[in-house]
């Protein structure tokens, strides 16, 4: 009975072990990365702020398809959006764990997918500008390197896969601007970048033609990249300009086109171009949205663009921005804003309440929350005569501006040196942008003498117009001297963007610089 019992389990013993001996030999199958309709469409919906879209759509992409990874870098993306938009510590410190286990997870994927190093490379990337965004530079530094490396790697496997460009770009871009005092970092970490390459490389995919869909799909995320970076980083409104033609050879639905990231940076530039009205009807787009992250800076940013044009409605603008965001920029700049409505309409009172109020909230990191702390500590209450100048001048309405400084007495206009100083700089701002180059050189020139050794802006400001003016003219020695000018003054306001842009003008002129 034994001896029958053995006899007849012997075939299937057999066949158990022949399968699996056979089981032990099939490679194992590696999590996927397919980045198919439900993805692309969770994509757009990031892309476009609609969230709630995004995650029912990662969900429904996680109950058909598990062994899919593409949904744990589309988790990413939105908490990079939610972090870099709303800029809210708590949320920072929420969401920043999720960073490790993500990468454990897309590190389980095929590796011989081009999207295997893209997707890590751009949680690292990811995180790091975040990190940035909140100060944390040293860890941001080395997730930078790592970032790097894993785009450098995918660039030598698979030259053809062109959407890697537009991570290895960033990094560039990134690592080519770090400021002299934290040269130490990009040491350490052993990154040599260049913003010119970085955009290069970026705008390979902006100008895409080919017929590659997903592709054609991130051509809209490139554009973004390459009219942000050039507004912000070349400071190059002009060829920002340019770059919004990219944006109308939208491969995408309208609502794409109409993404709040679009609308931020299509007014930002319409706006430095002096296209204040303009910039106004695209800010206006934003109201026919709904169920979008909140995008409480296009507040901010109306609220500038109605006051260049002297709407005093800008104030509800503002007061919007400041009951509502609860990140740490731009929070300074509004509060003064709202002062300058009060100076301008003859509340002086109201000014300096509203002064006092600028050092109570908010940060000074960047430029325009560095100048209203400034003018907050120094009680520098502006003349509203040289101050209506100015926002006409920045909304593009030129005839104005100079009317306000030509017909109004110089000796009711001019009260104090600083008032001498802003005087002659926005007059040679204006014949500037209006064509009259003897003029503006005349009044820079005033600028700079007067100026060189106080503590504003305006003769750095002059000093940087001149180099870019013979720039312009093709005299680069001439130019040469004169932005190194720049560097050499050193102003308690707008310091950093004005060194910024003197040195971009070095780097761009240094190669004629040698042939001539």
């Amino acid at each position: 009975m034994v001896i029958n019992m053995i006899v007849w389990k012997a075939p299937k013993i057999r066949f158990i072990l022949i399968v699996g001996a056979f089981l032990l030999f099939i490679p194992r199958i590696q999590a996927q990365f397919d980045f198919n309709t439900n993805c692309q469409q969770a994509y757009q919906a990031i892309m476009t702020l609609r969230f709630s879209e995004a995650n029912s759509l990662i969900l429904r992409e996680r109950n058909v398809n598990p062994e899919n990874l593409v949904p744990v870098y589309l988790d990413n993306y939105i908490d990079f959006l939610t972090l870099i938009i709303g800029e809210e510590s708590n949320e920072y410190n929420r969401l920043k764990g999720n960073k490790g286990d993500r990468i454990k997870i897309l590190e389980k994927g095929d590796q011989d997918s081009p999207y295997y190093n893209f997707y890590l490379g751009e949680v690292y990337l990811q995180w790091a500008i975040a990190r940035l965004k909140f100060g944390d530079y040293t860890t941001a530094a080395f997730e930078i390197r790592k970032a790097h490396a894993l785009f450098s790697a995918n660039e030598k496997k698979y030259p053809s896969f062109v959407i890697n460009k537009s991570g290895l770009g960033v990094v560039h871009v990134i690592t080519g601007l770090v400021p002299d005092n934290y040269k130490w970092v990009s040491n350490l970490i052993g990154l040599d970048g260049s913003a010119e390459l970085g955009l290069r490389e970026i705008r390979q995919i902006a100008t895409y033609s080919g017929n590659d869909k997903i592709t054609r799909m991130y051509k809209t995320q490139a554009a973004f990249f390459l009219a942000f970076l050039t507004l912000n980083i070349q400071k190059e409104k002009k060829e920002a300009l340019s770059v919004l033609d990219l944006f109308k050879d939208k491969p995408d639905e309208d609502q794409m086109f109409k993404s709040p990231l679009l609308i931020f940076v299509r007014a930002n530039i319409l706006m430095k171009n002096g296209f204040n009205d303009e910039a106004l009807m695209v800010l206006r787009e934003r109201l026919s949205l709904s169920q979008t992250f909140p995008f409480y800076y296009l507040d901010y940013l109306e609220g500038m663009a109605r006051l260049n044009k002297l709407d005093f409605t800008a104030a509800a603008c503002f007061k919007r921005f400041l009951d509502s965001f609860r990140g740490r920029n731009y929070i300074r700049s509004a509060q003064q804003k709202l002062g300058w409505i009060d100076i301008l309409q003859g509340d002086s009172m109201g000014y300096h309440q509203k002064l006092d109020q600028v050092m109570t909230h908010g940060a000074s990191v960047v430029d325009e929350d560095k100048q209203a702390a400034y003018e907050a500590e120094n009680r520098l209450c502006p003349n509203p005569v040289l101050l209506r100048a100015r926002l006409l001048f920045d909304g593009g309405y030129f005839d104005q501006a100079i009317n306000e400084l030509l017909n109004n007495p110089i000796k009711t206009t001019v009260k104090s040196r600083r008032d001498l100083i802003e005087y002659t700089y926005r007059l040679g701002r204006i014949y500037h942008e209006t064509g009259n180059l003897t003029k503006a050189l005349e009044y820079y020139n005033q600028t700079v003498t007067r100026g060189r050794s106080e503590p504003w802006y305006f003769a750095a400001g002059a000093a940087f117009q001149m180099g870019l003016l013979y720039e312009n003219r093709g005299d680069y020695v001439k130019a040469d001297s004169i932005y190194n000018l720049c560097l050499s003054i050193n102003p308690a306001e707008y310091k950093t963007s004005l060194h910024q842009k003197a040195k971009a003008g070095l780097r761009r002129i240094q190669p004629r610089l040698v042939k001539t």
